[in-house]
Order: C-alpha cells, then structure tokens, then sequence
C-alpha cells in the first residue's frame, strides 16, 4: 500500500532509534548512498513512459513529479535519463510540509505551477500507489492509478482512492493525449 513515511522515519523505526536528530541524519547517509547509486540500468523507466512524457509536454502540459522518495533521489532519477527539462517542479517527501496521502505537497506544486484552482477535467495525478490517490483525491484532482509499479489493479480499486486506473502505458496515453 505505498508508505506515508519518510525514509529517516522508515529507517530509524527498522533500526530502533528514536532520537529524531540521529533518525534524519541516519536518513540523510542512506539517501546519499542510493542516490549515488542511481544509474539507468538500476532504475529503469517502464516502457512507454518517457516518450509520453515528452509527447505531453511538447502539447504544452505543464508537468511535475511528487514522490514519497527524497527530493534529491527524483531529481537524480531524472538527470539520469535526462527528462529534468520536462518537469517544472520535481520533489520528493522531504520537499513537502508532509508526504503523501497528505495533500500539502501536491497542493503547494499546484500553486508554484500557478494552477490554484486546478480544474479536476484537465489536473491529474498518476501514481501506483494508494497514498498517491488518496493525495490526489485529498487536493481536488483526478486520481489515476497505474498498475506496472507497486500495486495490482484489484488493489487500487480496492482502495476507492482512484477516479480511472490503467494496467498499460498505451491505454493512458490514449487517455492522456485524447488520441484516438
């Protein structure tokens, strides 16, 4: 079902520390590892992604990314198979006043996005997991779930926490682009 906590959180509770000042910077060293790590073999896309990524934005869709990772891992991710020209906003968990289900995060890239009054009809959130929905829900967007990362499609149906879900990449891109 996806995590609400961060990894200093995560990783302080396995390990069983409690104090916060040696959980964050047992967090901080972690992500600093993986994120070193991170490479396009390791952290591949899924097939079909980044091309739509691109067709999206080239139409002139504002996109951003919000991920329960740390901000510096999305980033990395993305200078890796070079899309961080695509998004206007990429963070992570540790960017927003609170991770997800919460939606403060999605809410404050909406009002950097300059979109205030996001209109659910043309404002969508994509995620596998059920704490993307629910945040998506949560900000007053449409909540898409996709199911070629964390969750099968009886899971995130299972949740109510998603207005349409999609098992392929061609399917929400037909979607998405309005492509018939």
């Amino acid at each position: 079902q996806g995590t609400k906590y961060t990894t200093p959180v995560r990783l302080a509770w396995h390990a069983g520390v409690k104090d916060e000042k040696m959980a964050e910077a047992m967090g901080s060293e972690f992500d600093a590892c993986i994120i070193e790590k991170v490479s396009s073999t390791n952290v591949p896309t899924f097939q079909g992604v980044v091309p739509l990524i691109s067709e999206l934005k080239e139409r002139g869709t504002l996109l951003a990314v919000l991920s329960n990772a740390s901000g510096d891992y999305v980033r990395r991710v993305n200078q890796v198979h070079q899309i961080k020209s695509l998004f206007q906003v990429e963070w992570g968990a540790d960017d927003a006043i609170l991770p997800k289900p919460n939606p403060d995060g999605l809410l404050k890239i909406l009002e950097i996005m300059a979109l205030k009054n996001p209109n659910p009809d043309n404002t969508v959130y994509i995620g596998d997991s059920i704490s993307d929905g629910k945040a998506a829900q949560a900000a007053g967007i449409t909540s898409i779930g996709v199911t070629w990362g964390e969750n099968t499609h009886a899971t995130l149906e299972g949740s109510g926490a998603f207005d349409r879900i999609f098992t392929q990449v061609p399917e929400l891109a037909k979607f998405l682009l309005g492509d018939d």
